[in-house]
């Protein structure tokens, strides 16, 4: 059951052992992706997030940092070997400002004895279309903030100068 849990946590939410702040104010102006990052002065896009398995695969949760709004998405892939799960995923980041969306596909590990994950892959619609996406995330049990038995919280970084 806890290897199931954790299994979980890797397809629901990026995750910090740090609290993240999903309703932190935008630093990001309107324009282009390409334009956005030239200038923020090539600086990373971060988007913070608390995110949930409504029902496996399906994910859903908040956003923060330089894109507030909500996080949906879907588990696509999931194996895990008991000491460490590997991943794949579908992760929509839905902005206030409809111009800050996009969806990203990533895969990578999670650790069940950490209970972190690092996952990385590219913007394939939206916002930032083809640019490099780096997410780490912790699993958080219990996650009494939105009323939830385990909730996965962490970081989304869009990184300067690779989109196209």
């Amino acid at each position: 059951m806890r290897q199931a849990i954790l299994g979980f946590c890797v397809f629901a939410a990026a995750c910090s052992s740090q609290p993240v702040s999903p309703a932190a104010p935008s630093v990001v102006g309107g324009g282009s992706g390409t334009q956005m990052l030239a200038k923020r002065g090539g600086s990373n896009v971060e988007v913070t997030f608390t995110k949930w398995l409504p029902t496996f695969p399906t994910l859903a949760g908040v956003t923060g940092g330089d894109v507030p709004g909500t996080f949906a998405g879907e588990v696509l892939d999931f194996v895990d070997n008991g000491t460490v799960a590997q991943v794949k995923a579908r992760y929509e980041v839905i902005g206030s400002n409809a111009g800050r969306s996009f969806v990203a596909l990533v895969e990578g590990t999670q650790n069940n004895q950490t209970q972190k994950a690092v996952l990385n892959g590219t913007v394939v619609e939206g916002w930032l279309v083809g640019a490099r996406v780096h997410a780490t995330f912790d699993v958080i049990s219990p996650c009494p903030e939105f009323g939830k038995s385990v909730c996965f919280t962490g970081v989304i970084r869009v990184m300067s100068g690779s989109s196209n």
